[in-house]
């Protein structure tokens, strides 16, 4: 695979993972434009930066519920929250790769979503909870909503953040939770994807396949980068109105992909 491609894939992937753009709608755009095969293992491997920069950004808060007696039930939930996901991306993984990954699709999911976003925020409730107030049904439909993401465009950051919202969680509290509940569920799905291209060939191939040793490392660094990039950006623009910022972009791409593959 072309080292510039990679890097233009690497950087797009690490921006837009952890802001509630869809990630997998900007890449499926971009691998027309470059001329790259989007595969779930080049998906699933993008990814595995992005969770190392969810993990190092969120240290402090993962180690206060991985060790701290008091949040070992937010722990028990995140947990059963992720089942549900899992299982259906583990079952239905050939079928979204042949099946959902149509441009007008991505458009379609951008649109709707960012249309969703705007009217969340616009009537959502003034009184806040916490994550430690969350009951179990809470965190598991918070959980459960991730599996709309597998639909690509929908974005896994940005259906966890409404359904948090629209249960009384604050935006940044939301999207926070998301990324939390999403770690189970991405590092399980990269480590099945790699491991299940080497069971097919071997770890040589796997490298070769990318083009080499420096490629595989533009892969893990630059979404690792530019995640924590990203999510420093979130921090910072919590007390906005982002997500009706973020949706008016969603509606803008979703109408540009729907004119660039089918206006001519």
């Amino acid at each position: 695979m072309d080292s510039l491609k990679l890097l233009i894939t690497s950087f797009i992937q690490g921006i837009t993972e952890l802001l509630p753009i869809s990630s997998s709608g900007h890449i499926l755009l971009l691998g027309n434009f470059l001329n790259i095969e989007v595969t779930t293992l080049l998906l699933t491997s993008l990814h595995i930066g992005t969770t190392i920069a969810v993990i190092i950004f969120f240290r402090k808060e993962l180690q206060k519920t991985l060790f701290s007696r008091n949040n070992r039930v937010i722990l028990i939930n995140i947990a059963l929250a992720s089942v549900l996901p899992a299982v259906i991306g583990f079952l239905f993984e050939d079928y979204i790769e042949e099946r959902l990954r149509f441009p007008w699709i991505t458009s379609v999911s951008l649109i709707f979503w960012g249309l969703v976003m705007m009217l969340v925020e616009r009537f959502k409730k003034k009184e806040e909870i916490n994550l430690s107030q969350l009951t179990l049904l809470q965190t598991f439909l918070i959980g459960a909503s991730q599996c709309l993401a597998l639909i690509p465009g929908t974005s896994r950051s940005g259906i966890t953040t409404i359904t948090g919202v629209l249960l009384g969680l604050g935006k940044y509290e939301s999207i926070q939770f998301g990324f939390l509940l999403g770690l189970p569920i991405l590092i399980g799905s990269s480590t099945w994807s790699v491991y299940k291209e080497i069971s097919h060939s071997n770890l040589s191939n796997l490298v070769l396949q990318y083009g080499g040793i420096y490629n595989i490392l533009i892969l893990f660094c630059i979404p690792l980068i530019t995640g924590l990039i990203s999510l420093h950006l979130l921090k910072k623009i919590k007390k906005e109105n982002w997500l009706t910022i973020f949706g008016i972009y969603r509606i803008i791409l979703g109408i540009l992909i729907l004119f660039l593959e089918y206006g001519s």
